[in-house]
């Protein structure tokens, strides 16, 4: 119950600080993610399905400072959460090597959600282009701070499980 408490707060600072600091920090036309590196981070240190409560809850707040269609913004950070549960399931023994391939699919699939949201807004894309302005930076801002986020998201789901087990 208090993981899912936290995550309103945590995922409300996260996404001002995705909407203010980190998206000003581009290449080419991509910027870093850092509500969908957090989603990876806890999906790879928590034991159990909440992390979807943690996607809900980042995809929501994403939206309202997005452009893009709430539900499409709700949907891929919930792919990506179950993206990183499967991963997690299959190399359970080397979380770093999980949490990159997490990352790797997870970003790939959110810009797939993001092309397929905008062509039903009627906009028409050069996905070459696209891939190669957007994509490809994206993944290399997200792999150059997936570290440090991975740290401060283990360091608090260690906390918040520590609070769960004194109250039960």
């Amino acid at each position: 119950m208090i993981s899912v408490i936290v995550s309103i707060p945590i995922m409300l600072i996260l996404s001002v600080i995705q909407s203010v600091a980190v998206s000003r920090v581009n290449i080419m036309s991509g910027s870093a993610d850092i509500i969908l590196l957090a989603i990876v981070s806890l999906g790879v240190t928590e034991e159990n399905r909440k992390i979807f409560i943690w996607a809900l809850v980042g995809g929501i707040f994403i939206s309202f400072i997005s452009a893009m269609p709430a539900a499409a913004v709700i949907t891929a950070y919930l792919v990506v959460a179950g993206i990183t549960w499967i991963v997690h399931k299959g190399i359970w023994q080397s979380p770093i090597l999980a949490i990159l391939l997490s990352s790797f699919i997870g970003t790939v699939a959110k810009f797939i959600i993001d092309i397929i949201a905008l062509q039903f807004l009627g906009i028409n894309i050069d996905f070459p282009a696209t891939i190669k302005m957007t994509l490809a930076p994206n993944l290399i801002l997200n792999l150059f701070i997936l570290f440090p986020i991975y740290s401060i998201m283990s360091d608090l789901a260690k906390w918040v499980a520590q609070k769960e087990e004194y109250e039960g």
